[in-house]
C-alpha cells in the first residue's frame, strides 16, 4: 500500500516566497514614486483651491472684505484684509502633508513678502510670482504655482 503525503515540499514553499519577494522588490519603487507624486499633486491642488477661494471671495466682496493668503514652510493661511493676525478665528488654515514643504527660498513674489493680497473687486495682486512646493524626502520632485498680476493662478 502506497501512502503519499499530499502537500508542498519545503523547496516549493521557499521558491514561492522567493518569487513573491522578487515581485515586491520590482513593484515597490514604482508604488513609492506614484505615492510621492500624488502627495505633491494633492498639496498643489489644495493651495491653488485656497488661492482661488481668496480671489473669488475678494472679487465678490464677500462680507464687504478682501482676502489674502500667507505662506510658510508648513502651511498656507487664508485671512481677511491685508494684515495677517495669526489668532484670528476666521483664518482658514491649510496645513501641508508632512511629506511636503515650502522652503522660504521657494517663495518668489514680486516685491518680496510671503502674502498674496487680492485687490477688492478686480482680484489683481501686487505680489505676484511663483510658489514652489517640494517633497521633503526628494526636493527634485516639485510643483510650481504661478500667480500673475491679474491674480490668475496656475500650476504646472
Amino acid at each position: 500500500m502506497n501512502k503519499y503525503i499530499k502537500g508542498n515540499t519545503f523547496i516549493e514553499v521557499m521558491l514561492a516566497i522567493a518569487i513573491i519577494t522578487v515581485i515586491l522588490a520590482v513593484i515597490s519603487p514604482a508604488v513609492s514614486s506614484f505615492r510621492e507624486k500624488q502627495i505633491i499633486k494633492n498639496a498643489t491642488e489644495e493651495v491653488v483651491n485656497l488661492l482661488n477661494e481668496a480671489r473669488i471671495d475678494t472679487i465678490s466682496a464677500k462680507g464687504g472684505n478682501f482676502y489674502s493668503v500667507r505662506f510658510d514652510s508648513t502651511r498656507a493661511v487664508l485671512f481677511t484684509g491685508s494684515t495677517f493676525v495669526g489668532s484670528d478665528p476666521t483664518n482658514k488654515i491649510l496645513t501641508f502633508d508632512t511629506a511636503v514643504t515650502l522652503p522660504s527660498a521657494n517663495i518668489s513674489l514680486q516685491g518680496s513678502g510671503i502674502d498674496i493680497i487680492f485687490d477688492k473687486l478686480t482680484g489683481n495682486v501686487s505680489t505676484y510670482g511663483t510658489i514652489t512646493l517640494e517633497l521633503v524626502s526628494n526636493p527634485a520632485i516639485r510643483k510650481i504655482i504661478t500667480i500673475n498680476k491679474l491674480g490668475v493662478i496656475s500650476a504646472d
